[in-house]
C-alpha cells in the first residue's frame, strides 16, 4: 500500500491513474465524451476514497477544461514542432547540431536506455513514436507495476529516478498556462506516493 497525504492507494489504483494520465494526452475530438466523463469521475472517487486528494483535484481540475480543447490547441500544444513538446529528453538534452551526431549524442543515448527499459518489460513502441513521449511513459509506469519480480521493481526505481522525475519540472514549466500541465502535476503526485511507500524497489 501507499502513504501519502494520510492516503492508502492500491497499486491497481495507482496503475489506473497512470494510465488514464496518458490516455488524456489524446486529442479530445477523438474521444468518447460519455465513457471518458465516466472514466474520469469513478478515478477521482476513488482516489478521494483512498485520501489521495491532491492527485484527485488534478485529475478532476483537467476534466473542467477538457471539452473545451479544439482540436487545432491540440495540434499545436502536442503535434505540430511545438516550442515545449511533449518529450522528456528535450528538457534534458540539446539536440544533435548534425547528422554525424546523433549516434552518439547524449539526448540519442537517453532514448536508447528509455527503450532498453521498455524492452525488458516487452513494451514496444509503435513506429515512429519517440519513448521519451510523456503519454507512454505514463502508459508505461503503469503497466510495469503488474511485474512485481524484485530486479524489475528496481529497474523501474532506476528508471523513474535517472530517466523521468529529474525532467518533469522544466516539462511542467514549459506547460505552464496549458491543461496538460495539470497531467504532469498528477504525474509528479503519483510518482511521490510511490516514493513515499517504497513501492519502486527499495527493500
Amino acid at each position: 500500500m501507499l502513504s501519502n497525504e494520510s492516503a492508502s492507494v492500491s497499486e491497481e489504483l495507482l496503475a489506473d491513474s497512470y494510465l488514464l494520465n496518458s490516455i488524456l494526452y489524446a486529442d479530445p475530438e477523438q474521444m468518447d465524451k460519455k465513457s471518458t466523463d465516466e472514466r474520469i469521475s469513478t478515478l477521482c472517487e476513488e482516489l478521494r476514497e483512498a485520501g489521495a486528494h491532491k492527485v484527485a483535484a488534478k485529475f478532476s481540475e483537467f476534466h473542467k477544461k477538457l471539452w473545451k480543447i479544439t482540436s487545432d490547441e491540440h495540434m499545436f500544444a502536442l503535434e505540430m514542432t511545438p516550442s515545449s513538446p511533449p518529450y522528456l529528453g528535450h528538457y534534458g538534452f540539446d539536440a544533435p547540431k548534425s547528422c554525424g551526431e546523433i549516434g552518439v549524442s547524449e539526448r540519442n543515448i537517453y532514448m536508447i536506455e528509455i527503450a532498453a527499459v521498455y524492452k525488458h518489460y516487452g513494451m514496444v513502441m509503435e513506429h515512429g513514436e519517440m519513448p521519451d513521449y510523456v503519454p507512454a511513459v505514463n502508459e508505461f509506469l503503469a503497466i510495469s507495476l503488474a511485474e512485481k519480480h524484485p530486479e524489475s521493481r528496481i529497474l523501474r526505481r532506476g528508471y523513474i529516478d535517472s530517466l523521468v522525475s529529474p525532467f518533469l519540472p522544466k516539462l511542467k514549466k514549459g506547460f505552464k498556462g496549458k491543461p496538460w500541465a495539470l497531467l504532469i502535476e498528477a504525474t509528479e503526485l503519483l510518482i511521490e506516493l510511490e516514493v513515499n511507500d517504497n513501492i519502486r524497489g527499495d527493500e
